[in-house]
Formats: structure tokens, C-alpha cells, sequence
């Protein structure tokens, strides 16, 4: 009587990739892929895909390749292990860019089984400016303007006013309008304005504007300080 062995000849334990980099910052990344196969597994395959087109290949005993979007990218000396069944199991790309961002899959596969795991890299580029405009409809209110250019990914904008400039003490503004618009190199501009009543500012109040892009930890405020009731003075405040 056989007894039918139910273990996978592959698998991938774990895949790491970064979740957000700085777009052209000069300094690579490495995507790696850490499986598992039997010692008899035959006819090894592991493959890099961004967003379902192969950009990477290796099949022992040849040296691995880069493919499409990442030819002549990726360090294809770079060794992950010393193990002669996954040294070239990973991916070290040289000086991301907005272009190869998106959903990174690695495939495994012998001539028993494969296995495969997905992660998203998101490349962002910060923005070229970010800047408050006030303008004053009438005497009872101002409407504040945030202007943020260039950007990718499509960030997140919000006006606010504090006092003291601590996170728990944010009164976002009545949000007039919103626009986001997209350039041709695939940059974002956005602009939101908000409106805010003359008799809830007063000397000492901070108007900010928060932009975030989503998925990368990236934020940026630039503040306009209320000195007088129809006088701001502003300031830049960056935090990375």
C-alpha cells in the first residue's frame, strides 16, 4: 500500500519588498523571495513579475536575467544566499522610478510543483511645491487655498486650524471644493479650499495644510500664522 505524500515540493516562506521608495534617490532596493524545495526537486524556475509581465528570471545553472521594464536595471551579481538552489532568488534594483511601481509577484516552480507570493512597491515622488493662498469673499469669512504640485501618487490634502500645533488639537475647515488633476508625465496636481469664519481666528491661530500621500508614510505641512485678524504671515513646516 502507497502512502501519498501531501508536502509541497515548493514554497515560499516569506516575500519582502519594500512598501514605498522615494522616486531617481540614487540608491537601490532589494526585492527578495525566500522558498523552500525538496533536495530532489528537478527543473528549478523563479521568476520576477511586475504587474504580470515577467521582469525577472533564473533557471539554475544559467545566470539569471532581467527582463521588459527592468532591463539592465537589476544587480544580476547580487547573491541572496550561498545556497546553489536560491543565490540569485532576489531582485536588486538600481535607482527605482515611477515607472516599475506596482504589484511585484515571485513564482517558483519545479517540474513537481509551484508556489507564488505578491507584494505592492509603491514609488512616490514628493511634491514640486505646496502653498497656501487667502482670499476674503467678504467680512464674516476667509477661504483658504492649498496648492500642491506634482505629485505621485495622488496625495490626500486637508486645511486645518490649531493653536498650538499638536496633532490632537485639529479643526479641519469646511471643505469648499476639490481638484485633482493629472499631468502628462503622470503627476497629480490637487488643490482643495476651505472656507473658515473671521470670528473663530484670532492672533496666534495656525492654518495648515496636511498633504500625505497614501501607502508611503510621506507627509508634508506648510502653515500660515495668523498675526492680525486680516494678516497672515507664513511658514513652512517639512516633516519626512
Amino acid at each position: 500500500m502507497s502512502v501519498l505524500n501531501i508536502a509541497s515540493a515548493v514554497q515560499i516562506n516569506y516575500v519582502k519588498v519594500p512598501s514605498a521608495v522615494k522616486n531617481d534617490s540614487g540608491s537601490p532596493v532589494i526585492l527578495d523571495c525566500n522558498y523552500s524545495v525538496r533536495p530532489d526537486d528537478t527543473e528549478l524556475v523563479v521568476k520576477w513579475l511586475l504587474n504580470d509581465e515577467v521582469v525577472y528570471q533564473w533557471i539554475p545553472p544559467q545566470k539569471p536575467q532581467s527582463l521588459g521594464l527592468l532591463k539592465n536595471r537589476v544587480d544580476l551579481t547580487y547573491k541572496a544566499t550561498d545556497d546553489p538552489k536560491s543565490v540569485y532568488r532576489a531582485m536588486k534594483i538600481w535607482n527605482p522610478t515611477t515607472n516599475i511601481a506596482g504589484e511585484y509577484k515571485c513564482f517558483v516552480s519545479t517540474f513537481a510543483d509551484e508556489d507564488f507570493s505578491i507584494k505592492n512597491m509603491i514609488v512616490f515622488e514628493p511634491e514640486r511645491s505646496l502653498i497656501i493662498l487667502k482670499d476674503e469673499p467678504n467680512q464674516r469669512s476667509v477661504n483658504f487655498t492649498c496648492y500642491a504640485n506634482e505629485v505621485y501618487p495622488a496625495p490626500k490634502l486637508i486645511l486645518y486650524k490649531d493653536k498650538t500645533d499638536e496633532f490632537y488639537n485639529k479643526n479641519p475647515l469646511q471643505t469648499l471644493e476639490w481638484n485633482t488633476s493629472k499631468h502628462p508625465n503622470g503627476r497629480f496636481s490637487v488643490f482643495v479650499i476651505a472656507n473658515a469664519l473671521v470670528e473663530t481666528l484670532s492672533p496666534g491661530s495656525l492654518i495648515h495644510c496636511e498633504l500625505r500621500i497614501p501607502g508611503t508614510g510621506y507627509y508634508r505641512k506648510e502653515a500660515a500664522f495668523v498675526t492680525q485678524m486680516h494678516s497672515m504671515k507664513k511658514k513652512d513646516i517639512k516633516i519626512k
